[in-house]
């Protein structure tokens, strides 16, 4: 199927292709052909690969992330995991002549861009793996020893922060979460890091912690709440974008 042959010519810029051929995959989305959307996609991306620079990266990144949640829609784990890990690549050279090259703005979308791309890779990657050990500096509110300890429990780790709005929305419904499924099993553990007092004075470290700590008094929850000593746990899990919630079920398997 050549999707975009009646869209694609001399006159059009290129831009403009993948930009149409992404609109048609949202279509085909929204009607349920989930087969014709990564068909769409994968189009869309070809193009964009034949003239890397003139594609909006912005638009490139949305394309990746599409293309991935398609493939998975369909069944096709280990295509969206080699789309996305030459996508996360790419992304990381463009971040990196940014870096060197762009104006401030530039920099933050570039690396922006690429966190989000990288972010979505690692989950793919996790996907049906052994969950990795979580290492907590400090438990706020009850606590585990390791994952491992937890199976047969199904866990919801959720990573948030107290500036992030979309987390403190998060809390009651984890909370009602918790409360409903406790008794069948389930583990919630919000995690959380030092994010505005980062590598700041101890004054500030004990002002972000007591905002930690006035969050988790506010919604009463009874889950766990741990901090970690810095960003590598994020990392691991594919979690700077926040909140971000990751599945382990009762075999401590990915899902």
């Amino acid at each position: 199927m050549n999707v975009g042959a009646d869209i694609s010519s001399d006159s059009v810029k290129p831009q403009d292709v993948v930009l149409g051929l992404m609109g048609r995959a949202f279509d085909s989305r929204q009607s349920g052909n989930v087969i014709e959307t990564a068909v769409t996609l994968e189009a869309a991306l070809a193009a964009a690969r034949k003239t890397p620079f003139e594609i909006e990266f912005q638009t490139r990144i949305q394309l990746a992330t599409s293309l991935a949640d398609s493939y998975l829609d369909i069944g096709e784990v280990e295509k969206a995991r080699e789309m996305l890990a030459e996508e996360s690549s790419f992304a990381e050279k463009i971040s990196q002549v940014m870096q060197a090259t762009g104006t401030l703005p530039q920099k933050r979308a570039a690396m922006s861009g690429f966190l989000q791309v990288r972010d979505r890779s690692t989950q793919v990657q996790l996907l049906g793996m052994e969950s990795p050990e979580i290492s907590v500096k400090e438990w706020l509110k009850g606590g585990i020893t390791s994952v491992a300890d937890l199976r047969g429990q199904v866990m919801v780790l959720e990573f948030w922060a107290t500036w992030c709005k979309p987390c403190q929305e998060m809390f009651p419904k984890l909370k009602e979460l918790h409360e409903a499924e406790s008794s069948r099993g389930l583990e919630v553990i919000a995690l959380t890091r030092h994010y505005m007092a980062y590598g700041g004075s101890a004054e500030s470290m004990r002002e972000e912690r007591q905002l930690m700590l006035n969050m988790v008094e506010q919604h009463e929850v009874g889950f766990h709440v741990g901090v970690a000593a810095d960003e590598r746990l994020q990392t691991t899990f594919g979690a700077n974008g926040l909140p971000t919630i990751v599945l382990i079920d009762r075999a401590g398997i990915i899902q």
